[in-house]
Order: structure tokens, then C-alpha cells, then sequence
């Protein structure tokens, strides 16, 4: 019983809501506008518009979905409006809600092939036939695909600065709550999109590729799909680096950790890497040196940030001296505090 109620909680905390963040910033402001699809298109082809498709990598539109809304646009269907971000200094936009629709605009206006399927209830020049047969054919088909270019949707457009912490936090709490309903999105896919750049890019690509961090996650209770691996990494650094600043507050925690690294430069990115790649490859020694299977998300937690809290210490040990350092902290009690999901955790100091 109790560790089922373990497991619920640790869930629970990939989808909490940043908890003390102002709504709205006095200097944050919101409008609405019309755009063609063909100006999203050009937005997006041309880097102006940020729209992350990798973040739902799980969660997409079927073929049948996507083929029922380019219907939609050809019949002049009333069309939710999609809600992006706009930096006022960069002149950047970014997609924070109709990435699906957004995707689905995108791959029919582009200049690859892209197949509508054959679906019963949708106009009969779409069924089975491509984008780009649309767009070179007959006079019909031609205009069927003009249609699609020229129908506007509407824009929610929240202007802001992607510098400021105070905005960057309003846009998560704005997305979390658009995307509340259906398969609601965990909050490190939610930061996959607002705080992208070289550092979310970093903990994705180590999560993807480290072998040794695979088996490491393979040993967490519950599932560590859909970017939980990535917050497990985002979790075990921030507390390394600033558990001082920790209030109980995660996700708004994180959220401050990960806007600080945004503009990470070559060389603490290439420190970052070098010291997760280590803290991964002792974890996954210490791991396998256990008895039993998985562990729960709090303690391998506990054990990265205290891996990564003595990097310095545990380089150049060997195997059998780090095991028996993880042994010796154990047996003696040898443990330090950090606040961690809302209540004190404990966590393990490997020192010889």
C-alpha cells in the first residue's frame, strides 16, 4: 500500500502546476488577430515561428484527425483558435496551443509529398490523393488547395519577453491549462517547448543516447516515457546546483533552473555533459550492485544528486571503491537532507 501511494505521488509531480507564479505579469499583453495559413506556413518556413514537434512525440494526430481538419479549412468550418508566443524583441513566435494543427498546416503546404488518407467524410478531391497533386493539378484541385492558403484562423497572441523568468513561467501556467483536457501534456514536455535552446537540447540528446543512462531509467518504478526521463536528469542537476533556492515548489523550481540555462554557453555546456555522463555511469554501477529490481523515483533521485553533488570526489575511484562507499554511507547512516516534491527526502553522499 504504501509504496503504491509512493508511486502516485512521484506521478503526481511531472504534472503540477508551477504554484506561485503572478497571472498575468502587469507587462505581459494579450490580443487577438486573423493569420492566412499560408502566413503561419511562411512563419514557420522561415524560422520565425517555433513550433516543436517533438514534443508530442506520442500524442499526435492519427492520419484520419489531420485529414478531417485540412476538410475543415476547405469548407470554411469554424476553426478553434490557436494561442502562440510572441518575444517583442526578437520578433520569435512559438506554439503554445494547436501545435497538432499547426503540424498539420505545415506538412500539407510543404513541398514534400504528404498523403491525405481516404476517409469517407471528408470533400472527395481530398480523399487518397497527395498535397502536391493538389497543388499542380486541375483548375478544381488548384483551387481546393488556394482554399486551404487563404482560409484565416485566429491568433491569441501573448506578447511578452522570452528574457524575463516572471513571463516564461506565465506562458507555462497558460499552457498547462490549454492543455488540460484529453492527453494532458506532463510538464517537461510543456518545457520542451517554452524553454527550448542548446541546454533542453543537451538533457534530450543524453536521455536518447547514454547507454549507461538507459539502464539507470530502466531501474525507476512507473513509466519514464514521454520526457519524464528528461525531468528525472532536469531534477537531478537543478537540486545539485541550487537546492538552496528549493521553496516545495517544483515545478516552478525548474522552470527557473532550466530559463537560467537557456543561454548556455560551449563551455558549461560541455562540463554538463561530461558530469552527467559520469553521474550516469556510477549510478548505474551503484544500481546494479543492489539486490531486487526497480527502485522508486525518490531514491535513484537521491542517489543522482548525490552522484553529481561529489563528482569531484568520486572521480578516479574504482568500481569496487565506489560501491563499497555507497555501502558505508548506507550502513553508517552518513546522509545529508535536501527538500525534494514537497517534503524532505534524504539522500546519499558517496565519500570515502
Amino acid at each position: 500500500m504504501q509504496e503504491s501511494v509512493l508511486r502516485k505521488e512521484e506521478d503526481r509531480t511531472f504534472f503540477d502546476e508551477d504554484r506561485d507564479q503572478p497571472i498575468p505579469p502587469v507587462d505581459v499583453v494579450a490580443y487577438n488577430e486573423l493569420r492566412s495559413c499560408a502566413d503561419l506556413y511562411r512563419m514557420f518556413a522561415t524560422g520565425k515561428l517555433e513550433i516543436q514537434p517533438d514534443f508530442q512525440r506520442e500524442v499526435v494526430w492519427k492520419k484520419d484527425e489531420q485529414a478531417r481538419f485540412i476538410d475543415s479549412l476547405v469548407k470554411q468550418l469554424p476553426i478553434p483558435s490557436m494561442c502562440f508566443s510572441l518575444d517583442f524583441k526578437t520578433q520569435k513566435w512559438k506554439v503554445i496551443d494547436g501545435l497538432q494543427r499547426m503540424s498539420t498546416i505545415t506538412a500539407f503546404l510543404g513541398s514534400e509529398d504528404w498523403k491525405i488518407g481516404d476517409v469517407e467524410d471528408i470533400q472527395q478531391l481530398l480523399r487518397n490523393t497527395t498535397n502536391n497533386e493538389l497543388k499542380n493539378g486541375n483548375d478544381e484541385q488548384r483551387r481546393v488547395y488556394a482554399s486551404v492558403e487563404d482560409i484565416s484562423i485566429p491568433i491569441t497572441v501573448i506578447r511578452c519577453s522570452y528574457d524575463v523568468p516572471q513571463h516564461m513561467r506565465y506562458l507555462f501556467t497558460i499552457f498547462n491549462r490549454l492543455n488540460s483536457g484529453g492527453v494532458r501534456l506532463n510538464n517537461q514536455e510543456i518545457r520542451n517547448c517554452i524553454y527550448s535552446g542548446r541546454f533542453n537540447n543537451l538533457l534530450k540528446a543524453f536521455d536518447r543516447h547514454d547507454k549507461n543512462w538507459a539502464t539507470v531509467r530502466r531501474r525507476i518504478w512507473g513509466s519514464m516515457d514521454r520526457f519524464r526521463s528528461v525531468e528525472v536528469l532536469l531534477r537531478a542537476l537543478a537540486f545539485c546546483a541550487e537546492r538552496n533556492l528549493y521553496d516545495g515548489n517544483l515545478a516552478g523550481f525548474l522552470n527557473n533552473f532550466m530559463h537560467g540555462k537557456m543561454h548556455i554557453d560551449d563551455w558549461e555546456l560541455k562540463a554538463l555533459s561530461e558530469k552527467m555522463e559520469r553521474m550516469a555511469a556510477n549510478a548505474r554501477v551503484v544500481l546494479d550492485a543492489l539486490p531486487g529490481g526497480k527502485r522508486s523515483l525518490t531514491f535513484v533521485e537521491g542517489v543522482l544528486v548525490g552522484l553529481l553533488s561529489n563528482d569531484s570526489e568520486i572521480v578516479g575511484l574504482d568500481e569496487v571503491r565506489r560501491v563499497g562507499g555507497y555501502k558505508s554511507a548506507l550502513q553508517n547512516s552518513r546522509l545529508c537532507q535536501f527538500i525534494c516534491m514537497g517534503r524532505v527526502t534524504r539522500f546519499l553522499v558517496l565519500r570515502q
